[in-house]
């Protein structure tokens, strides 16, 4: 049986999830809204950046990053 803060760690760092909704953050980039995950789990400026920037150029959203959910595509 695994302690508290070990089930809170594989929670923190292993496990995600998908909303069926879009849960963005209506005054902020998309590229703002990709990074907040990455602040709270610790990831350094840098690195949290390019890895948002990453994911966003990975879904067709490259072009994209400075817009806010209002102006991206639902469809």
């Amino acid at each position: 049986r695994l302690k508290d803060d070990q089930l809170a760690d594989i929670r923190n760092h292993k496990i995600g999830f998908v909303f069926q909704s879009f849960n963005l953050l209506p005054r902020t980039t998309a590229l703002a809204n990709v990074e907040l995950p990455l602040i709270y789990g610790g990831l350094g400026g840098r690195q949290r950046r390019k890895r948002a920037e990453d994911a966003l150029r990975l879904v067709g959203l490259g072009d994209r990053l400075d817009h806010k959910p209002n102006e991206l595509s639902g469809g």
